[in-house]
């Protein structure tokens, strides 16, 4: 009788064990789902990085372009947003900088030959019908693509990819190979 109660005891203990395992790992994966992007954000602070901040489409030891380093901030201010009040920024004409802490008056015009569209979690990079200027990109194949007027460039935040037109597999281009073409004014 008396090995028979041990081994109901060693089966409750085993039990006991293993419902500790699992508490315990629940916890922890609740920690780390509600706590671990303002953790990471922590440890880029330290280690230099911007807040949120993801790898430019850039060759190793190859220097960003104007185009990618105002990306990659579009993306960090758009990533701490998200992280301070758990919603991405409005995308409406007034306040899609305003909520990135811009000013929407230096974005009117276009920057690096592009115009800005900060749109939720995606940034566009966009041309315009009244401008005189033309921008290509180059597909992952090499193909060099035009943006038609009122097209978009659109690079999830989350992403180091960027997409041609729409967000799509087959889509993607390499934001390294913008292009800025100035042409002659367009008559009215």
């Amino acid at each position: 009788m008396q090995n028979h109660k041990h081994n109901s005891q060693s089966g409750q203990g085993l039990v006991e064990y293993f419902l500790i395992v699992m508490l315990v790992g629940l916890i922890g994966t609740s920690f780390s789902l509600a706590f671990g992007p303002q953790i990471s954000n922590q440890f880029n602070r330290a280690g230099g990085a911007a807040p949120g901040a993801t790898s430019a489409a850039s060759a190793p030891g190859k220097p960003l372009t104007p185009i990618q380093t105002l990306l990659g901030d579009f993306k960090s201010r758009t990533l701490a947003y998200y992280a301070k009040y758990g919603r991405w920024p409005r995308s409406s004409e007034e306040n899609r900088f305003t909520d990135l802490g811009l000013n929407p008056d230096d974005w009117h015009d276009p920057v690096q030959g592009v115009y800005w569209k900060p749109n939720g979690s995606q940034i566009g990079l966009a041309n315009r019908k009244e401008d005189n200027l033309q921008v290509y990109v180059k597909d992952l194949k090499g193909n060099t693509l035009q943006l038609y007027d009122g097209w978009n460039i659109w690079c999830p935040v989350g992403s180091s990819s960027c997409y041609y037109h729409t967000v799509a597999p087959g889509n993607e281009v390499d934001i390294s190979t913008v292009t800025v073409v100035q042409t002659s004014k367009k008559k009215d």
